[in-house]
């Protein structure tokens, strides 16, 4: 029975929410699988209004193809359907967090309860994003690589580190960690066993460039470098750092373990703080967006002090894996809570090889109780966004402008989205959710109604403009856009609003 129990216990974590409306980017990748069903080899040819510009999904969604193909077999099902149809993924990356916590930590049971109960990992389980299979890959890959090297050689683990690789089908991020597959042999003087790891993670996107360059004429992930490096001056990297931290400590790793190492994570949570202070300060934040950055930053920063060790060459290896993964977020276009997954897990592994049972049981029960109430007010927000599109869609249907889930239920009604800088034909309707980023209309319109979906959960938010939060990026839209660095704040602003437009003369 304790073998199967922390299967059902996160298995438990995410059935109550298989109804959940399809979500934040669910929407994108849904697209991406009816483009797997229309042309397997090629699913990245369907075209997508993502950014207010109709367009193939080549040239705007920075993702590989494997969530496409995985999700083809349910992509026109129920959602119930489609979310039952992730769990193989659940169970996988139980199995790896299990398997790698043994080996790691003799604390196979915690290790899997950390990583997999974490908000971020039990959202992802309740998505149809790429984050858990990438997951899924790295906990199980990992979990064969750092065996001791004297068991058996590192030359012989290759398939190991394939599985690893693999994980760069569904994100891209998973590319980096072939140099943390590789360092592990390098470590212990195994030059030519590096080699050979390295070379069979690096094999997945080698025949995926071979695959882009035949289906499409060019390298996916190169056009998507360009499309990805679009935030790199001073103030959107600072931007960028600070969320990611503060993400970290406030919905991925929460500093409790941390304080296994407590004059490290007061000197990480001092780091933190001042981090979050400089970003609040830079970026021109008050009030509660303010307040609830520096917590997490602070919260952030005490994760990673107290985690980072070079004791020995485990700890060498997870501590490249963490620093690792904060320098590849910083490349990115935004950050978003889920981006940690497949680098947080040095950072619960590297404080559990030495903390004590009664921190363990704080931090398992801590991140269990935040992941229920974080998800049960993401559902709310979902719930939202159909709710806002069955009212506006009582009212017929025409264009509007969202995205999100908002955009997934709009389409699924008839309505079409409206291009950037595109008039409002007079006396054609216009629906509009204003937190799903919404293009601006041109033109002249005339508001018809208007209706809020009020939030009616206490408790924490994962999306509020009063809090100054937000769990899936680190902006909400407005105009212009608020910066936030909180994963997750307190608010009583409405989840959603629906507003109807008609086209007027000018």
């Amino acid at each position: 029975m304790r073998k199967v129990l922390p299967y059902l216990l996160l298995t438990g974590l995410s059935l109550p929410f298989v109804a959940k409306p399809v979500h934040i980017d669910d929407t994108n990748f849904l697209v991406l699988a009816r483009g797997a069903v229309d042309n397997a080899w090629a699913p990245h040819a369907i075209s997508i209004n993502w950014q207010g510009t109709t367009q193939r999904a080549f040239d705007v969604l920075s993702n590989p193809p494997g969530i496409a193909w995985w999700l083809a077999p349910v992509a026109d099902a129920g959602v119930i359907w489609q979310h039952l149809w992730m769990l193989p993924w659940l169970w996988l990356a139980t199995w790896g967090a299990l398997r790698l916590g043994r080996t790691v930590t003799n604390r196979g049971g915690a290790t899997a309860m950390l990583l997999m109960g974490c908000p971020a990992a039990v959202l992802a389980t309740q998505s149809l994003t790429p984050d858990l299979p990438l997951l899924a890959l790295v906990l199980a890959g990992m979990s064969g690589i750092l065996r001791p090297i004297s068991d058996t050689g590192a030359s012989h683990r290759w398939g190991w580190a394939l599985l690893v690789g693999a994980g760069a089908l569904f994100r891209y991020s998973g590319a980096a960690l072939i140099p943390v597959v590789m360092a592990w042999p390098w470590l212990h003087g195994d030059r030519r066993g590096a080699v050979t790891l390295g070379a069979a993670a690096a094999l997945p996107m080698a025949l995926l460039a071979g695959h882009d360059l035949m289906a499409y004429g060019a390298i996916h992930v190169t056009a998507m470098t360009g499309f990805q490096g679009v935030a790199n001056t001073g103030p959107e990297v600072l931007h960028k750092a600070a969320a990611s931290v503060a993400m970290l400590g406030g919905a991925v790793v929460l500093p409790v373990l941390c304080w296994v190492r407590p004059r490290r994570a007061i000197t990480g949570l001092m780091v933190g703080a001042g981090l979050g202070c400089t970003a609040i300060t830079v970026l021109g934040m008050s009030g509660m967006t303010a307040a609830a950055g520096l917590c997490a930053c602070a919260a952030g920063g005490a994760t990673i002090g107290g985690a980072l060790s070079t004791k020995d060459s485990i700890d060498r290896l997870l501590s490249l894996w963490l620093g690792t993964g904060l320098l590849f977020l910083l490349a990115l276009r935004f950050s978003a809570t889920r981006y940690w997954l497949p680098f947080m897990v040095p950072a619960v592994l590297l404080c559990l090889r030495h903390a004590r049972v009664r921190l363990v049981r704080a931090a398992c029960l801590a991140t269990v109780v935040l992941s229920v109430w974080l998800c049960v007010d993401d559902l709310e927000l979902a719930r939202a966004q159909e709710v806002s599109a069955e009212r506006l869609s009582a009212h017929g249907t025409g264009l509007f402008a969202g995205h999100w889930g908002f955009q997934h239920h709009m389409e699924a009604a008839g309505w079409r989205a409206l291009e950037d800088d595109t008039p409002v034909p007079p006396g054609t309707l216009l629906a509009v959710s204003p937190s799903a980023w919404p293009q601006v209309p041109s033109g002249c319109v005339d508001e018809i109604t208007r209706s809020s979906v009020p939030d009616r959960w206490p408790g924490p938010r994962v999306h509020t403009m009063e809090g100054g939060a937000n769990l899936h990026g680190h902006s909400l839209s407005a105009q212009p856009p608020q910066r936030t660095l909180a994963p997750w704040s307190l608010g009583t602003d409405d989840l959603d609003v629906a507003i109807l437009y008609r086209g007027c003369a000018d």
